[in-house]
């Protein structure tokens, strides 16, 4: 069975010879620590979600778009530095304060706090779309032709998501455009502008990407959303029906028809009262199942049943800790999901720094033995 054959049978909740053996991501600061620990600086990528050889991990043919910026992007506009903080103005028109102490790479040792968002009234949207009207041919990776003949001769399953390290949602889109606080006023301030924004989101994103997705049939796509904290959805059941059930109808409906195998929504934090609402938008799968959040895969694959795939639920906690603790993680989680099937054991999330890489690799074995059946 090919890699691709079974990413599709496991999350169709189909008969497979076992569930690919997948990972999510290190943080780079996770990568760092792991060669001060022995990992080779050949091995430290930290995106697992590609595979990687070292780990023996298999992973997807990945395709990156620009699904969320405008273009040609805007380039970042620094305002003010000093020796801790970076103060600018991002491609989307936002302006934030980066902590520079721990950078690793690109990536920061903490989350850059938003300052200010470019959307704030209707006549800010119209002048913000313009970037999104135009130039579609540079939303496509510049070796598309090269990028297609090598997806239609491999046996890896493929994924496309935005090379700004995103991937295009309604939620995740708004509250770019206007910050979490933002949109949340936006709901019940302006309710007509929110509808015109995802009226418009709908027109661009299906407006230019239906050709590349037929012509890439692609395995599995992640709608990036994030719309969810420890205690629950940033929108209610409520608005996430008024204002995102139709038209994430349209979007899965055209992803469908483009040839999109499996939908997932990623989403950290604890969204499960807007579950129906995403089942009855035609949603099928959801990730990466947040423990801290109070998920747990194996509850809600006995609540709701086959209704769903999922991709995580491997606390990432627990990894810092042992290998006792590492054990009852997986056990309590793995055989349990593997035999109801629709379900791909993973890290929730990318990979902290606190795990040490032994437990990582400790991990990894004892996964391998039981998606094996041993």
């Amino acid at each position: 069975m090919t890699q691709k054959e079974r990413l599709n049978n496991t999350l169709q909740f189909k008969s497979a010879d076992r569930v690919p053996f997948f990972e999510i991501a290190l943080w780079e600061q996770t990568a760092e620590q792991w060669q001060n620990q022995g990992l080779p600086e050949s091995a430290a990528d930290a995106d697992l979600f590609t595979g990687n050889e070292y780990f023996g991990l298999e992973g997807y043919d990945l395709v990156l778009f620009n699904m969320t910026f405008p273009e040609p992007c805007p380039k970042e506009k620094k305002l003010s530095e000093d020796h801790r903080y970076i103060r600018f103005i991002d491609g989307l028109g936002r302006t934030r304060v980066a902590l520079k102490e721990g950078t690793v790479k690109t990536m920061r040792a903490s989350m850059d706090n938003y300052i200010d968002f470019p959307v704030k009234n209707r006549e800010d949207f119209l002048r913000i779309k313009k970037g999104y009207e135009t130039n579609h041919t540079g939303r496509l990776p510049p070796n598309w032709d090269q990028v297609l003949q090598h997806l239609r001769k491999s046996a890896r399953p493929s994924t496309f998501l935005d090379r700004y390290f995103a991937s295009f949602g309604y939620y995740s889109m708004l509250r770019n455009w206007m910050g979490t606080e933002g949109l949340s006023y936006m709901f019940y301030d302006d309710p007509g502008l929110v509808h015109e924004c995802l009226e418009f989101l709908t027109e661009f994103i299906t407006g230019w990407m239906g050709k590349p997705l037929r012509e890439a049939g692609f395995d599995l796509y992640y709608i990036h959303e994030d719309m969810a904290g420890k205690s629950g959805p940033l929108v209610s059941p409520e608005l996430f029906r008024e204002f995102f059930s139709p038209y994430y109808r349209k979007y899965v409906d055209f992803l469908k028809k483009c040839g999109v195998k499996n939908i997932i929504v990623d989403t950290d934090g604890n969204f499960e009262v807007l579950i129906p609402g995403f089942l009855d938008a035609g949603v099928e799968g959801f990730g990466p199942i947040e423990r801290a959040a109070g998920l747990n895969p194996v509850e809600l694959r006995k609540k709701y049943g086959k209704s769903f795939f999922m991709i995580g639920g491997i606390d990432k906690r627990e990894l810092a800790k042992g290998r006792k603790e590492i054990d009852t993680e997986i056990e309590t989680i793995i055989p349990s999901m593997l035999e109801r099937g629709g379900y791909i054991p993973t890290v929730d999330h990318s990979v902290p720094p606190d795990v040490p890489l032994d437990n990582f690799t400790y991990y990894l074995e004892q996964k391998w033995m039981m998606i094996n059946g041993r």
